[in-house]
């Protein structure tokens, strides 16, 4: 029986939708969509012929920031479906090894900072960290097929869906049919399956060599005894990725002596305290102040009252920090909170956040925002990223 064949098994899409509502991996709005897909069979067309239609690709900014990113969108009722796929293709995870933590069931960041703090000598050594650039669009497809080959063996009419549908050159672009190599296509459910085969035989190669090393998809950290024995690591997997057809992001290069504060998986880490990385936390006050110029010029436009318009900005964030994940974000505390060994990045978005709340009410920042307190704030509904810490470590 092949894999593809529990497409289209209503028990297995009871069990999905079970294991995801137990593991908090989706939102109410998502929950209730899902509940509809299954009770109502739309799996089926899809499931059965497995007829896929060319992907949409889109440009959206990344987050936090005004860079763009290619990503590719199937139709809703197909997206489901290897949503479902990629949750049976952890069958396959015993290929991948243990120094690869992406997008695998039941290994969080958590557990990768924590093998990463297991390290006794790692104040004493030297950290190297890379990017991959563009790692998800860039892998060629046909070699992609070669890692498949490798790993499906006893499923052939996966394999061949897998194959046919990496391969496929046609995607959706502003309306018109385009022709590209697509890679494992950012965006689409089963690319986080590629990310972690992709670079197999680069993790098992460090694991052979007993190198303190560490991969989160395409951020790889490495620790050395010298400053010499790092820049022959680096230049191994520098041999190794432009062997597979992909590059290193230079921009996001970095390598620690001994004793200096570095980051990984948007964590920094420095004298045995874990705190937010300043790109996490750079990240998240440029979404603050966008999101407050756009509040503001909604209230004005529409004549929100000012409190109204400071509760609309208090419960988006409150939604981005704490409300239950999904399939298209992360919880940020989910991510951080069970990481993080200091509250000191938390209260500096804290802080910024409060700033531009009380800039809501007067477009401007001045002092005179202070007469706006942080308990009538409060009263609206802010919550604390500090105190929820705290009450997390505490529960």
């Amino acid at each position: 029986m092949s894999l593809l064949d529990s497409l289209y098994d209503p028990q297995t899409w009871e069990e999905y939708k079970q294991y995801k509502l137990s593991h908090g991996h989706i939102s109410p709005r998502r929950q209730q969509e899902l509940e509809e897909f299954i009770s109502r069979r739309l799996y089926l067309p899809t499931a059965k012929d497995l007829c896929f239609s060319p992907p949409e690709k889109k440009t959206i900014n990344k987050s936090g920031t005004q860079k763009k990113r290619v990503i590719y969108m199937f139709p809703p009722q197909q997206t489901q479906v290897l949503k479902l796929l990629t949750h049976l293709l952890y069958k396959y995870d015993g290929a991948f090894c243990k120094s690869c933590y992406s997008f695998r069931k039941g290994i969080t960041a958590r557990m990768a900072m924590e093998d990463v703090m297991g390290l006794k000598n790692k104040d004493s050594l030297w950290v190297l960290k890379l990017d991959i650039h563009n790692y998800f669009n860039s892998m060629p497809s046909k070699r992609l097929v070669k890692e498949f080959e490798r790993v499906i063996t006893d499923d052939p009419q996966l394999l061949s869906f897998l194959t046919d549908l990496f391969t496929a050159d046609i995607s959706m672009c502003g309306g018109q049919v385009i022709t590209e190599d697509r890679g494992a296509m950012a965006g689409v459910p089963v690319s986080a399956f590629c990310a972690n085969l992709y670079l197999t035989d680069l993790d098992r190669l460090f694991e052979s060599m007993g190198v303190p090393y560490f991969r989160y998809s395409d951020d790889i950290l490495v620790f050395a005894q010298s400053r010499s024995l790092a820049m022959q690591y680096y230049r191994t997997i520098k041999q190794h990725v432009e062997s597979k057809g992909l590059t290193l992001n230079s921009k996001k290069f970095s390598l620690t002596p001994p004793g200096e504060p570095w980051e990984f998986l948007g964590f920094k880490y420095h004298n045995g305290e874990i705190d937010l990385s300043q790109a996490s936390v750079d990240k998240m006050k440029a979404k603050i102040k966008r999101k407050a110029a756009a509040v503001y010029r909604r209230k004005c436009r529409r004549g929100t009252a000012d409190d109204k318009a400071a509760k609309n900005m208090i419960k988006i964030f409150d939604r981005k920090f704490f409300a239950p994940a999904d399939e298209k974000d992360f919880t940020w505390s989910r991510w951080f909170f069970p990481v993080l060994t200091t509250h000191k990045g938390l209260e500096e978005i804290d802080r910024y956040l409060v700033e531009y709340i009380r800039y809501i009410y007067t477009g401007r920042h001045y002092k005179g925002n202070y007469r706006i307190s942080y308990g009538h704030l409060k009263a609206l509904g802010l919550r604390s990223l500090v105190n929820e810490y705290y009450k997390y470590r505490k529960g």
